[in-house]
């Protein structure tokens, strides 16, 4: 103990510059262990989709971690296959549009597992493979280029609309038919019921505003599908009856 307060009232003692030295010493040490641990363990890199052209990107960069601060810009490349580059030549599909969203696909920090987010579920039926090693849907689409007209507006479509849970619907309905008629009323009839499901589960939690959106995207594919279009009406009769005040009822 008396050691350590001769060792205190010599510091407390010392010249100011010394005081600074020490500072300063340690504010680097402080600098050289964050630049360390960023190096080693900051590495961040991903995938990314875009709904709209149908193109593909992956991402890198390097941040602090813990802090999750960002010290390097993003490093980007474009990972688009064979299919996706088919897709934009179809007219059906990629139109000039007017914004561009990415919607990520997944994303992976250094010591963790990938964090996949809703986007891998179109881009894993993008990079599927069959027995020779093709991508399954660029070859299914060149051989059955009138079901392709019908299936790839709905599957953009619901990405668009960031309801990417049901692509794999569409893609099995693919699987059941050879009649691209019959191929659009059951895109048509399946994906309806299943925004017609979301929208009443909504609608009886009095989630209205959701219910409506529900309804139309569910109108966006089928817009004269009568179930929605019912729906949609007792929607906003269900709203307008809960923006009134009790005040306005007794009036």
């Amino acid at each position: 103990m008396r050691r350590l307060a001769i060792l205190m009232r010599h510091w407390r003692n010392s010249p100011p510059l010394q005081h600074l030295g020490v500072s300063l010493l340690g504010g680097l040490g402080l600098l050289l262990v964050v630049a360390v641990c960023t190096a080693t363990f900051g590495r961040v890199e991903g995938e990314e989709f875009s709904p709209h052209t149908f193109q593909r990107r992956r991402f890198r960069y390097v941040e602090i971690p813990l802090l999750g601060i960002q010290v390097t810009p993003i490093d980007r490349q474009g990972t688009t296959n064979d299919l996706e580059r088919y897709l934009r030549l179809l007219p059906s599909v990629v139109q000039s549009p007017v914004s561009k969203r990415w919607d990520l696909v997944r994303v992976k920090r250094v010591g963790q597992d990938w964090e996949e987010d809703d986007g891998l579920i179109l881009c894993m039926y993008l990079d599927a493979l069959d027995a020779e090693g093709q991508l399954h849907w660029y070859t299914w689409s060149q051989q059955h280029p009138k079901l392709a007209a019908e299936l790839w507006p709905v599957v953009q479509q619901l990405a668009q609309n960031q309801m990417y849970v049901l692509v794999p619907v569409a893609f099995r309905l693919a699987t059941t038919t050879s009649d691209a008629t019959h191929l659009g009323s059951l895109l048509k009839a399946s994906l309806a019921s299943e925004y017609l499901n979301l929208a009443i589960a909504s609608r009886n939690i009095n989630q209205h505003q959701q219910a409506l959106q529900w309804i139309k995207n569910g109108l966006e594919i089928d817009p004269e599908n009568q179930d929605l279009l019912q729906e949609q009406a007792r929607s906003l009769r269900d709203k307008a009856g809960a923006t009134t005040s009790p005040l306005d009822a007794r009036d």
